[in-house]
């Protein structure tokens, strides 16, 4: 059975990572990253002795993750779209990946990469849905699910509002036993 594709972006992938789930994910999907979330996730994460950049860069070296090139070709066309975005770097090439590899989601967690999937019709998703998913599809159990909530909460930038909401469908849950 193939895996469905995955892209992601830096924030993204740091927060799984941190919240305990990148062998989960790696796991259930094919992941692929652009190189520029490479250098912003492990690269740049090492410098700063981060504990989630050698987490990630071991999940590359075992091959649970693809570091992708983005093809000049695709780049030509949406550039310019997304320049006026001011979208980071690692967002713009994860969307340029998103569309090159014709990947199943996106995971983004940046608001103005966010507006960008919507107005691409780009099939995206935040970490704290991708949490609630895995939890409804028994791939985490409600517990590590809110635990890892309670992580992106206190790692990311995300509104307590948000975090509360999925927090509440996780509770709604039914768990297989």
């Amino acid at each position: 059975m193939t895996k469905s594709l995955v892209i992601s972006d830096s924030s993204s992938l740091i927060l799984i990572t941190k919240a305990g789930l990148l062998s989960i994910v790696c796991k259930d999907f094919r992941v692929e990253i652009p190189e520029k979330v490479y250098e912003e996730t492990v690269i740049a994460g090492k410098e700063l002795q981060r504990v989630d950049a050698f987490k990630i860069d071991e999940a590359i070296q075992s091959d649970s993750i693809k570091v992708k090139k983005i093809k000049p070709d695709t780049t030509s066309k949406m550039s310019s779209q997304l320049d006026e975005f001011n979208l980071g770097d690692g967002e713009k090439e994860a969307i340029l990946l998103y569309q090159q590899e014709n990947a199943l989601v996106l995971l983004i967690d940046d608001r103005q990469g966010i507006k960008m999937a919507k107005l691409l019709n780009i099939n995206w998703t935040t970490t704290p849905k991708l949490i609630v998913g895995l939890t409804k599809t028994s791939r985490i159990s409600k517990r590590n699910g809110l635990e890892a909530l309670r992580v992106v909460q206190l790692q990311g930038r995300y509104s307590l509002d948000f975090i509360l909401d999925a927090m509440d469908e996780i509770e709604k849950t039914k768990e297989v036993k």
